[in-house]
């Protein structure tokens, strides 16, 4: 790292701290009895687990039918000031309990309320925000929604981002390369698959790949995920998968963590955070660095590795103020990657990246019936080629993305809520080869209005509807409606939809005119037309106290499908060479089902269980989509205890992919015919699972103050495939890591 990035962390650090310890200088306040007043009653209480006592803080209390709601501070306790004499239905939620409708009765007698909420083991009460763009709790949300929670996350130590998506989502898998991080699921790439944070598009590289690298485990709250088309809500690129990284924000005075993790091939972590929440101000830093070794599964040719030697660095600081009709939220994050060469490279150069991320948002409300947000989003990313024998570098790419949205969240009744909003995207890349000899930087742009009705009919019967409109500056205007259905009889659920989506071509498809290597010319197509698919859903889940189960239908069609292929073509003088194109000529369709079990058969402990079945053709040629697997089976099981009086829990998590199919058409004449034969072609990659076991231990606890030691082993049956790649895994490893809170 360098000393002067190392000096701007540091600084940022200290003036988090500086300004946590300010607060925490501030005494608790002691809830008293009830103070009267002529017109208003003070209850004051505490919220607390019925089982142990303790109270839960920050807890929300809500009053129907009056615009008051209050949160708990960080030992429980409440107040709320309610008209005197009379009676209220309060709602109590917290995030990991069942919801509670209390009874309060005010009057001139002193009172105080202590309300006792039950744990949910199934965590349907946490509230996701991907599916509508609103809060719903997971329980009611009518867009089937899969949650990774951060107890999951802690529980099983994983490496990063892309760990944790690989073991909780079937058919997922990951590799990477020098690029960035590819995503492959259900025969579907990068390109089709939507990663937000915190509800805001995560940039590309110019490569394409996403790097999770930069992305801190630590701070990640939850992850959301939801199947299928959500461009109504969320623009180009949403048609496969939506992937929605919720991260944390400071809830006390003084809070924070710092974590080392070891692994195989010196894979070292250091991760840090810092923050407060001091009356109506909230302020986080966050550190995270990364450095590895990188692994080789062909020792054969040492020159080249599987994943290439290096670092990085990830440096943010949130800030925040809000008071009962304002929000303001702002942050900043530097992002620093290189990845080096091995030591027997003959390669005199390697890659470093950087990238500066912007955000900003102001919530207001206005009046009793709207609440109005505007963002700002900014993404810098810079790469740039680095000659180690003269110690130089020199920009080879970058890509400029910014977003400017306006959203009205209108609530005229109890039950109907509408979402109107606008917003601007300007993309901006600049690519010393690929776009040609005299262009250098390509610019595209759209303009988006959309709208969603989210209407309660009876208490059973949920449904919302949207659309988005799209004026793109190369492809033109683009239509996306939407529809979602909830049927909830007792403790069911039974939930349909359908929703259209679109992918507007990437500058690469559009603007290509190099040469890769001496295997062909890249020409990109101007005249590409958007893709677009059009997915059904439809989906039932049943819930008990300890027993969750939901099966998913679905069907998704990709119209005008972009397809790269090589051209082999003669000039003028009879001189033969190839050249890749870029077309519109793949219609696909991908339907599948999905089962999910969730099961605690003990308090301590649980199961959990999901298969996944694929069906991805190429419908011009009937075969499998490349890289699809047909059958995807996700495991975990967790037994959460106590050990010499300590808190403790063990882990185990796997998955298993059936093999990766690889068919190809390929055309030939016939020599005593004459005739075109087609010949299908299979080349598949083998079946394989992988297994992980985590060790939790917190030896010492006080207050919010907690040391957690964990370790275990990844890939514990040491699979590895260096001959067809069917997972880039270096097989066994142990790890371990210890992290402090407060």
């Amino acid at each position: 790292m360098k000393p002067k990035y190392a000096f701007i962390a540091l600084f940022l650090v200290c003036l988090s701290v500086s300004g946590g310890l300010c607060a925490q200088n501030i005494q608790n306040q002691t809830p008293d009895q009830t103070t009267r007043t002529l017109s208003s009653i003070a209850i004051k209480g505490q919220v607390v687990d019925n089982i142990s006592g303790r109270g839960i803080p920050y807890a929300t209390l809500f009053v129907k039918n009056l615009d008051i709601g209050v949160s708990c501070n960080e030992d429980g306790y409440y107040e709320l000031n309610l008209p005197d004499s009379l009676s209220y239905e309060v709602i109590v939620r917290s995030t990991g309990y069942q919801e509670k409708i209390q009874d309060i009765g005010s009057s001139s007698a002193s009172i105080y309320e202590k309300i006792k909420l039950t744990q949910n083991t199934h965590n349907l009460q946490e509230v996701v925000v991907t599916g509508t763009r609103t809060e719903k709790t997971l329980a009611n949300t009518p867009v089937l929604t899969r949650v990774i929670s951060s107890s999951q996350l802690l529980q099983n130590d994983f490496e990063n981002i892309m760990d944790a998506l690989e073991y909780n989502i079937p058919g997922l898998q990951f590799n990477s390369d020098p690029r960035g991080d590819n995503i492959r699921i259900q025969g579907l790439e990068n390109k089709y698959i939507l990663i937000l944070v915190d509800g805001e598009r995560l940039s590309n590289t110019p490569g394409g790949p996403i790097d999770f690298e930069r992305l801190s485990m630590s701070n990640v709250k939850q992850i959301e995920v939801i199947k299928g088309a959500a461009s109504a809500l969320y623009g180009s690129s949403a048609i496969g998968m939506t992937i929605n990284i919720i991260t944390k924000t400071p809830e006390r005075k003084l809070e924070g963590w710092a974590k080392a993790r070891y692994s195989k091939f010196n894979d070292l972590v250091f991760d840090a955070s810092v923050g407060t929440k001091f009356k109506n101000i909230t302020s986080q830093t966050l550190f995270y660095r990364n450095s590895y070794d990188g692994y080789d599964l062909t020792p054969e040719t040492p020159q080249a590795y599987t994943k290439n030697p290096g670092e990085n660095m990830n440096v943010e600081q949130k800030l925040g103020w809000s008071n009962n009709l304002t929000k303001v939220m702002a942050s900043g994050i530097l992002y620093l990657n290189e990845v080096t060469n091995p030591e027997e490279s003959t390669k005199n150069t390697h890659y470093k990246s950087n990238n500066k991320t912007l955000r900003a948002s102001v919530d207001q409300k206005v009046g009793n019936y709207n609440q109005l947000r505007m963002s700002y989003y900014g993404d810098f990313y810079t790469r740039e080629t680095v000659f180690e024998k003269l110690n130089e570098s020199e920009k080879n790419a970058t890509s400029h993305v910014q977003n400017i949205r306006l959203i009205d969240i209108y609530s005229p009744l109890v039950n109907l809520q509408a979402v109107f909003g606008g917003e601007f995207n300007w993309n901006k890349d600049y690519n010393e080869i690929q776009y040609g000899e005299e262009v250098k930087t390509r610019k595209v742009n759209d303009v988006n209005g959309f709208g969603q009705f989210d209407w309660q009919i009876i208490p059973l019967f949920n449904v919302v509807g949207g659309f988005r409109y799209t004026h793109h500056s190369v492809f033109g205007n683009a239509f996306s409606p939407k529809i979602n259905i909830m049927v909830s009889p007792g403790d069911w659920r039974f939930r349909g939809g359908y929703s259209r989506g679109f992918k507007a071509p990437d500058a690469t498809e559009l603007y290509s005119d190099f040469m890769m290597g001496s295997v062909s010319h890249n020409i990109g197509n101007p005249d590409l037309k958007p893709e677009k698919s059009d997915y059904f859903y439809i989906s039932s889940e049943y819930r008990a106290q300890f027993f969750n189960i939901s099966v998913d239908i679905y069907q998704n069609n990709i119209n005008n499908k972009i397809q790269s292929a090589y051209v082999l073509v003669k000039d003028e003088n009879g001189i033969e060479s190839t050249e890749m194109r870029y077309s519109n000529v793949d219609k696909a369709r991908i339907r599948g089902a999905e089962l999910s079990i969730d099961y605690y058969p003990l308090r301590q402990l649980y199961f959990h269980g999901s298969y996944a079945y694929t069906d991805a053709r190429n419908m011009n040629t009937k075969l499998q989509l490349k890289g699809n697997t047909r059958h995807a089976f996700s495991y975990s099981t967790t037994y959460k205890d106590q050990l010499f009086k300590k808190d403790f829990s063990i882990s185990l998590a796997g998955h298993w992919s059936s093999p990766k199919i690889n068919d190809a058409e390929e055309t030939s004449l016939d020599p005593e015919t004459g005739e075109t034969v087609q010949i299908i072609t299979t080349n598949p990659q083998s079946a394989f699972s992988l297994w992980k076991l985590t060790v939790l231990l917190t030896p010492w606890k006080k207050d919010h103050m907690e040391v957690n030691v964990s370790g275990g082993i990844q890939n514990i049956f040491n699979y590895t495939d260096a001959k067809k790649f069917t997972t880039y895994d270096p097989g066994r490893r142990l790890f371990g890591s210890v992290m402090f809170k407060f």
